[in-house]
This record gives C-alpha cells, structure tokens and sequence, in this order.
C-alpha cells in the first residue's frame, strides 16, 4: 500500500461507491491536503485535511468497498500517516465529525487514533455527530 496525492480520477472513483453516509462529496473541495491510499494499482481510499488555523484542522477519510478486505493494514497507514501531516504542517488537535448511527466510522475513527470528545447536536443534515479528537502526539 502506498499514498500519494489524490487526483480528480480518485475523487470521482470513491465518491461513486463510497463506504460512507454521504459526506464525501462536499469534502475535497475545501480540504488543504488531498490524498490516495492505493495497493496494487487499486485505489482503497481518499482523505484530507483543511487546516482551520495555524495548530487545529479537521481531517476526513472516505474508503472503497474493497478497502475492507485490508482494513489492519489500511488503517495502521492511515494512521501514521495522518501523525506525519500532523507534525507537517505543526497541527496538534485534528477533528473529525462521525454519524452517531455509523459504527464502522466511529471505529474507524477509534483505529486512526481519535478519542470521542463531545456530541455535536444537529451537526450532519439535522442529525447528531460524534465530535472525534486526535492530539499531537497519539
């Protein structure tokens, strides 16, 4: 497996057959660093992060189906790599935003090295969300 920057190919590939609830497609275009997880020639995922100010940003993930099939090693990569655009770009809280009712995000999100911080009422389409945190350093 191995990440590079993600192109509009890669976009248009995952947001046609998404693993997840829909909050894909307004994601890549306000997001500050674009990439793609790929295993031999197969792209498994796309994700981000926007940088809300010099230390803090929100990160999103979205996979393929066929990501599934690799979820350990998917998630050990995403994981660290997600710690290395953290020092990168000198952030120390990332965030993420998972559907209460979507329990393969929230371990997802527990995999990547996020603790749950907080309820977010009527965050995603009038629904609540889990408030997800990541610090430097975890």
């Amino acid at each position: 497996m191995h990440i590079r920057p993600a192109t509009e190919a890669d976009l248009q590939a995952i947001g046609e057959r998404s693993v997840s609830h829909g909050c894909f497609s307004e994601m890549p275009a306000t997001t500050d660093v674009v990439y793609a997880l790929e295993h031999d020639g197969e792209l498994l995922a796309v994700g981000g992060i926007k940088q809300m100010n010099p230390t803090c940003g929100w990160v999103w993930v979205d996979l393929a189906p066929q990501a599934l099939e690799n979820q350990i090693a998917l998630f050990r990569i995403l994981r660290d790599y997600i710690g290395y655009l953290m020092h990168e770009k000198g952030l120390t809280r990332l965030m993420a935003a998972v559907e209460v009712d979507f329990p393969e995000a929230v371990r997802m999100a527990q995999h990547l090295g996020f603790h749950e911080e907080s309820v977010m009422p009527n965050w995603i389409d009038d629904r609540p969300a889990l408030m997800f945190v990541r610090l430097a350093g975890d």
